[in-house]
């Protein structure tokens, strides 16, 4: 849930683990449910070792679970962090457009640019 001192930084992480294509491709595998490295490469048509290197940046960014089970690692997603930070990004976003904003200072350089396009919306 955001909060007052919640800020557009505080997703980075999210959105950092979302945005590369082998690391979304990646949690969109993982949605369907636990799987281990092996049974990834394969679908994914990636080594075993840059599965590996993704994974691990997933896991550093808290979004996904680990599990060992002998020789194998098994990865899921942490489905309540992941739906957290997913709704607490969407509750962010809903907070700022429900806050008005101070008024511009008269004094900047930005003031007559941004006068003259509120004018234009209005006309």
């Amino acid at each position: 849930m955001a909060t007052d001192s919640t800020t557009i930084e505080d997703y980075v992480p999210l959105f950092k683990a979302l945005s590369h294509p082998t690391r979304a491709q990646i949690i969109e595998f993982l949605l369907s449910g636990e799987r281990c490295v092996c049974e990834m490469t394969g679908p994914l048509d990636l080594s075993q070792p840059l599965v590996s290197h993704h994974l691990g940046l997933l896991r550093e960014a808290g979004m996904v679970n680990v599990r060992d089970e002998g020789a194998r690692t098994y990865y899921s997603i942490d489905r309540e962090r992941f739906d957290a930070d997913l709704e607490g990004f969407v509750a962010y976003v809903e907070h700022l457009r429900a806050t008005p904003r101070p008024a511009l200072d008269p004094a900047s350089a930005c003031a007559p640019a941004v006068a003259e396009r509120r004018k234009k919306s209005t006309d």
